[in-house]
């Protein structure tokens, strides 16, 4: 089916006021030639396929017709020209009930809904961006009729439902050696809860981030046992992040190792001997000096002897970390200090798990950094003092936000998904302007 649309377009310059190249631009825009072509083609479409079915409207023999024409209907779909205003004829088969439009033979709307996929992407894009008022507000400047907050919202909870399945076909027996987790809070607007958990999963593979998991609500087990279930994560896997109890106990079971970050120990370490309250601030610091030489001493080692091949030297460094780490647990012990020197104690054998491992030829980081960015993406948009979140609203948002972050390419496609880009291939068209006039 070939259509063709004339148009003619005429401008008014008044006066002999100097203006712009945007100002003529904007005033061409002004004049809403894509929604007006859009509209021009679809019912030239229309007319084509009611004559196909039924013949000319005046034609001799049309009540002979197995097809009957039953009317017309309106239709108002709002898309990214705007709002579309069509007028569709309806057909009725002979000796029977049924009544349809032809044109959805070839044109697919969104089913009953007002607002397309297009738009529809548009604004759930804009969303994840800034607050569901702001992107009305945004989106109203190119696109009149924009959907209100309240749709923006409904989309956003069905696109996150929707990517979030779609990644679940890519984490399938991805096996990651190597994952990120950490957790955070956001307000929450459900009764009886103050604050959302969210749980967040970040693996590597092939060198590329990829979104294991992301989680409201939820306990660190049932985190556990969905990468389980997709075989999202090796046997021997390394799982780094902080230290939270829950999450360690959920991911890290059988062979898989768990390597706290360097920074959070420091950290963590400092506050326990805040909490201990039997040292001054200048000691304390002292203590985390201490800390730091022997943390960063092991990291410059396993750089060195990856490089060197040294390994024997690299195990003594090992050996030597953890002894020291033991010695100092105990003297914080004696001094009273028994929340810091039992944290030491207790992951001791974890800080020198990236070192463990370079024994066996993996590199593994000895921080966590690329979840705390990840988190960040997170606060951005959703932790302001004033954001208040349902559970599915916020996990929704949350899987459209955190692929965009993670896989630009992931994302794209997911988008081309949505809006059916693989059927613009059968669309082609031109546009040749035939003469254009004037004076001044």
């Amino acid at each position: 089916m070939d259509i063709t649309v004339s148009l003619q377009i005429k401008i008014h310059f008044d006066g002999n006021k100097k203006l712009s190249v945007g100002n003529v631009a904007t005033a061409v825009k002004g004049l809403g030639l894509e929604q007006a072509v859009t509209e021009a083609v679809i019912q030239k479409a229309d007319e084509e396929l009611i004559e196909k079915y039924c013949g000319g409207k005046y034609a001799r023999g049309n009540g002979k017709n197995r097809y009957q024409r039953a009317g017309s209907v309106e239709r108002h779909p709002v898309t990214s020209v705007g709002k579309l205003n069509l007028k569709l004829h309806r057909v009725k088969e002979r000796g029977e009930e049924k009544i349809f439009l032809p044109l959805e033979d070839r044109i697919e709307f969104d089913g009953k809904r007002i607002y397309q996929e297009d738009i529809s992407v548009i604004s759930a894009e804009l969303a994840t961006k800034m607050t569901y008022r702001d992107a009305v507000k945004e989106g109203k400047q190119f696109i009149k009729d924009f959907p209100s907050a309240s749709t923006i919202n409904r989309r956003v909870i069905e696109y996150g439902e929707e990517i979030k399945a779609f990644n679940g076909d890519e984490i399938k027996d991805a096996s990651v050696e190597v994952a990120f987790a950490d957790g955070t809070k956001t307000h929450s607007q459900e009764k009886g809860k103050s604050k959302n958990g969210v749980n967040v999963v970040l693996g590597i593979s092939n060198g590329k981030k990829v979104l294991l998991d992301a989680r409201v609500n939820k306990p660190w087990e049932e985190t556990a046992s969905k990468l389980d279930e997709a075989a999202a994560l090796d046997r021997e896997a390394v799982i780094i992040g902080d230290a939270d109890r829950e999450m360690r106990n959920a991911l890290v079971k059988g062979e898989r190792s768990f390597q706290l970050d360097l920074i959070h120990l420091l950290r963590d370490t400092s506050f326990k001997l805040w909490q201990d309250r039997e040292m001054a601030l200048e000691d304390r610091k002292g203590i985390i000096r201490r800390l730091e030489s022997l943390l960063f001493s092991l990291k410059n080692s396993v750089e060195k002897h990856r490089k060197d091949g040294d390994l024997d030297a690299l195990k003594r460094r090992i050996n030597s970390t953890v002894d020291e780490l033991k010695k100092l647990a105990n003297e914080l012990l004696k001094l009273g200090c028994s929340k810091a020197a039992s944290f030491i104690r207790d992951y001791s054998n974890t800080i020198v798990a990236f070192a463990a491992l370079a024994l066996k030829g993996r590199k593994v980081p000895w921080n966590s950094n690329l979840i705390e960015r990840l988190m960040g993406e997170i606060a951005k948009r959703t932790k302001h003092k004033w954001m208040r979140w349902t559970t599915k609203g916020l996990e929704t948002i949350l899987n459209l936000i955190l692929t965009r972050y993670v896989s630009e390419e992931s994302y794209e496609a997911f988008k081309h998904r949505m809006i059916k880009s693989d059927t613009l291939k059968f669309i082609k068209g031109e546009v040749e302007i035939i003469s254009a006039g004037g004076e001044f």
